[in-house]
């Protein structure tokens, strides 16, 4: 089992997390070994500088960062950020025959070919085995590998925004481990260790399935499905333009459990998911702006130890909650609200019948190759964990246990210009950037 990671040493770092419809900063301080939340801050992502998950207006969306923060407050530098982009980054553990690092390091420069949707001439890579060669049995032929390739344009573009926003790039992180690290490793004296658990991050454009054993992430995929295709589907149904069916999915929208179960299409058998697109790890120091630093994988620190992660948090104006989980102001129409939500309801069943599907699959999937490691709970976050009464409809469909993430309930100090409530909140949208600052703190 992997040890308990420990805060190794006094510091302050932002992690930042910049989606395609939220940014997410928080800014944390690790003293005598404690970990403080001092400051968060949430913002709407400028329009267009993001398309299909890769940044196309790096200036635009370095400003906007750095507006952010200085709006808010922000007094640290040192920043972690995330990185993701279906079409230009793979995250995904492999399997390959056991054999020592010295052969393993030969033989992944030929093995990544197999595993990347794009031309291997210009990316980035790093790789780690989940076990020692030699802590594997002698009966056991093969071992696995966490693999992490990035097109090398995309991190070069994310280390132009945070050189435009101002800021000192520690490292460029992925955000399945980054998550892992803040609501898997800050809980390992609860137990997290000892048991099998699937993270389940719901955003605005794709929902991506991590499952991590033994402190481990074993698995992992993305999936099209998530805000904007429920926002769509309302669209769709309604016959509204996209920013009113937004405002009707934040109002209205909640899960009708009679009529998503019935639209459920039949399960079907297990297979094997398309390659895995989440975010890497490319630690990236800096010295000033003249100074380009080249983009670098490093998995070694995130495999060779389980690290603790804080808490949630929220902006500067506690009044008023990050646009996600706003309410939006009441509708103008004729039609009544009882009939309009159940319409808005009936409209979202059968997508979010079909992301069940999609997650069982994926489950199922993992327990096909791994049937002595049963998924035993399930971690909801992200902007799309907000919908109501999803975390119940998916307890009921998948059999499973799922619980609404929480980064901060570990940290020793919250920000004393949020309240709580305000904190509580927002907690599932920061999981990943919670976990982004944590790298740098923990040994």
């Amino acid at each position: 089992m992997p040890a308990i990671p420990r805060v190794a040493k006094d510091t302050a770092v932002i992690g930042l997390d910049i989606g395609t419809s939220l940014i997410k900063a928080v800014e944390m301080r690790a003293v005598r070994g404690q970990l403080q939340l001092l400051n968060v801050a949430i913002r709407p992502t400028p329009a267009e500088v993001i398309s299909n998950g890769v940044i196309v207006d790096a200036h635009t969306l370095g400003t906007a960062v750095r507006a952010l923060l200085g709006q808010h407050g922000f007094r640290t530098r040192a920043v972690v950020a995330s990185v993701a982009g279906q079409s230009s980054l793979v995250v995904r553990p492999i399997e390959v025959p056991k054999m020592s690092r010295a052969e393993l390091d030969d033989t992944m420069r030929w093995e990544v070919e197999r595993h990347i949707p794009f031309a291997a001439s210009e990316v980035v890579m790093d790789y780690q085995p989940l076990a020692e060669p030699e802590e594997i049995p002698e009966s056991q032929p093969n071992m696995e590998v966490l693999l992490a390739v990035a097109q090398e344009d995309m991190v070069n573009a994310y280390i132009d925004v945070l050189r435009i926003a101002g800021l000192e790039a520690r490292a460029l992180d992925i955000e399945p481990l980054a998550s892992c690290r803040s609501l898997i490793d800050m809980s390992a004296e609860d137990g997290s260790y000892d048991r099998t658990t699937a993270l389940l991050n719901m955003g605005a454009t794709t929902t991506d399935i991590s499952v991590v054993r033994k402190g481990l992430l074993s698995f992992s995929r993305p999936i099209p499905l998530a805000g904007e295709t429920l926002t769509a589907a309302i669209g769709e149904a309604l016959k509204r333009e996209p920013v009113e069916a937004e405002r009707l999915k934040k109002e209205l929208g909640r899960v009708a459990f009679g009529a998503a179960a019935q639209a459920q299409p039949p399960p079907e058998a297990p297979s094997p998911p398309p390659a895995a697109s989440a975010p890497l790890i490319a630690p990236v120091v800096g010295e000033g702006e003249e100074e380009q630093p080249k983009a670098v994988f490093d998995l070694s620190e995130e495999l060779a130890d389980q690290r603790p992660a804080p808490r949630r948090e929220a902006g500067p104006q506690p009044q008023q909650a990050p646009e996600p989980e706003q309410a939006a102001q009441s509708l103008e129409t004729a039609e009544p609200r009882a009939a309009l939500e159940n319409r808005v309801c009936q409209a979202i069943a059968p997508t979010l019948a079909e992301m069940v599907g999609e997650i069982r699959r994926s489950l199922e999937y993992f327990q096909s190759r791994y049937p002595d490691d049963r998924v035993e709970k399930v971690v909801l976050f992200g902007g799309t964990a907000l919908l109501p009464d999803l975390d119940r409809f998916l307890t009921n469909e998948l059999a499973l246990t799922v619980e609404i993430g929480n980064p901060l309930g570990y940290l020793s100090a919250m920000p004393a210009h949020m309240p709580a409530g305000y904190l509580r909140q927002v907690a599932c949208l920061l999981p990943v950037a919670v976990g982004l600052s944590l790298r740098e703190m923990l040994e």
